[in-house]
């Protein structure tokens, strides 16, 4: 995906990290949607609610990715590690993000999520909740966000 922020154009490489003990490549329609947002730029895995697999999924894939954006266990469930997993390797976390993402998707639900933005060195890394009806919400924040970010932590 090429963006632009005033002089500089990035050409940004995202992964979409569906996470979730259910879904299978075949039923994940959350990733789907993402992937139709983000475009030819992206690359997607699936994994389960656990931990190391957040991590590991991470840190594998370090190399060849700007813009990390993990679908799912942001909720209320014991199984819901997502953000839990990924504050623990954080530099910082921008809670900026959930609340906009909450404000802008409407009703009492969406509080239930821990969606957020962390940074990582100069990875940018969002949780979102694992709801179709979601990823388009989110998409409309991150396309805003992401040029700037991306600006602000990779700058001499």
């Amino acid at each position: 995906m090429h963006i632009h922020h005033e002089e500089h154009e990035y050409n940004l490489r995202y992964r979409i990290i569906t996470v979730s003990s259910s879904r299978t490549s075949d039923t994940d329609i959350s990733g789907d949607k993402m992937e139709s947002y983000i475009g030819n730029n992206s690359s997607r895995s699936l994994v389960r609610d656990d931990e190391k697999e957040i991590l590991s999924e991470f840190f594998l894939n370090y190399g060849d990715t700007d813009i990390f954006i993990y679908i799912g266990g942001t909720g209320v469930s014991r199984l819901d590690r997502t953000s839990l997993a990924l504050r623990k390797i954080a530099d910082k976390e921008m809670p900026g993000f959930g609340e906009l993402f909450r404000q802008k998707s409407g009703g009492v639900f969406p509080y239930l999520s821990d969606a957020s933005l962390f940074i990582y060195r100069e990875k940018i890394i969002f949780t979102l909740p694992g709801s179709a009806d979601a990823q388009e919400i989110a998409y409309s924040i991150i396309k805003e966000m992401v040029p700037h970010l991306y600006h602000e932590i990779t700058k001499e």
